[in-house]
């Protein structure tokens, strides 16, 4: 039996790390039967955010490193130290086959250089490279320090090209929810968009209000939902802006939700207009609804999802007058929408669950 363990800082707050951390130790264990644990540095006591079936092991090492410091400070210094002492004794005990890092914590810079014996290590990168082209000495220890890993796990073939050591596999993140026929045709469903977002600037919401603003004028009866933890700066000032510009009847702040299959399933149109994303796991979860998505080609990962024009479309980032003309074709044209929201289907059915965990399974697990 396949041994794994996967590190992590957390597991009690929501995101998107934690979802798919908690998926693959799932599946991993109940599909596959490996022996998988999640070793958390900074779990505080908090319940564990995501269900984890009975097969799979929790554990917090305890660490509690300092978010407000450096990883490189003092305090935090002393802290990976012990960080390591329990690895490298967790290691000696459970003799695990494969160590996955899923965060960016402080062990991903030392965990190749300490590991002996059998035990292949892998890390897995969930944030773009893209502007990573200064091969400066900061840049030049990541690489040495990639280098040293057995496997370097990247989501698409255009961020694999970000990576000079030859240890890259891609594989795409999957999806959960099963590709079937919608529950409600999208000509047949409220005249709602959706955005399901972490407020934070890089999701330049700001460029979604004014396109709003400007598509509301012929489209009264529309409105547009946004999903997201409220509550910090940046959605203060979203908040503010939709108030500024009168729209507060047409663009509604929904809060967080847990059911974003359900919200996904009553909307015509998800939009998203970041200005960098990596691989945005709620593109395939709009298609996996029939739900076509109009993105800015941010780099990098909405280019290397949707099939622009024909399960969504992709526009100059910034280019707000042709955001509104593509909001406006599936708005005004039934049989676009269902052409778009049918191939958005199809194009989620490549992501889903069982295929991305084999490939997981053929390239490192089995292989090794």
């Amino acid at each position: 039996m396949r041994k794994i363990v996967i590190l992590v800082d957390q597991m009690h707050s929501h995101g998107g790390i934690e979802k798919l951390v908690a998926i693959k130790a799932n599946y991993w264990s109940a599909v596959f039967g490996y022996d998988v644990t999640i070793l958390s540095t900074e779990q505080a006591g908090k319940p564990i955010i995501y269900d984890l079936n009975d097969k799979v092991k929790f554990q917090d090492l305890a660490i509690d490193f300092d978010r407000t410091k450096s990883y490189f400070s003092s305090v935090n210094i002393f802290k990976l130290f012990k960080n390591i002492l329990k690895i490298q004794r967790y290691i000696f005990q459970q003799k695990p086959d494969f160590i996955l890092v899923a965060s960016h914590i402080p062990i991903t810079y030392v965990l190749p250089f300490f590991i002996k014996g059998k035990t292949k290590t892998i890390k897995e990168f969930h944030y773009t490279k893209f502007y990573d082209s200064n091969l400066g000495i900061k840049n030049k220890i990541l690489i040495f320090v990639e280098s040293r890993y057995d496997y370097l796990v990247t989501l698409s073939k255009e961020e694999q090209s970000f990576y000079y050591s030859n240890n890259t596999v891609v594989i795409p993140n999957p999806i959960e929810e099963e590709v079937n026929e919608p529950l409600i045709a999208l000509s047949q469903r409220p005249l709602v968009a959706i955005a399901i977002v972490r407020f934070a600037p890089v999701k330049h919401l700001e460029s979604m209000v004014e396109v709003w603003e400007q598509f509301y004028k012929n489209h009264p009866k529309w409105e547009l939902h946004l999903y997201g933890s409220i509550g910090n700066e940046y959605y203060q000032k979203i908040f503010s802006l939709v108030h500024e510009k009168q729209l507060e009847s047409t663009i509604l702040f929904k809060g967080q939700t847990n059911e974003v299959s359900r919200v996904l399933q009553s909307a015509r149109v998800l939009l998203m207009t970041s200005i960098q994303e990596c691989f945005p796991m709620v593109i395939l979860e709009a298609n996996a609804a029939g739900v076509p998505v109009i993105s800015y080609d941010c780099p990098t990962g909405p280019r290397n999802i949707i099939h622009n024009e024909e399960d969504g479309f992709i526009v100059a980032v910034g280019d707000q007058n042709a955001y509104i003309n593509c909001l406006e074709q599936l708005a005004e044209n039934t049989s676009l929408l269902k052409a778009m929201g049918s191939k958005a289907q199809e194009n989620a059915s490549n992501y889903m669950l069982p295929k991305v965990m084999n490939l997981w399974n053929t390239i490192i697990f089995a292989k090794s």
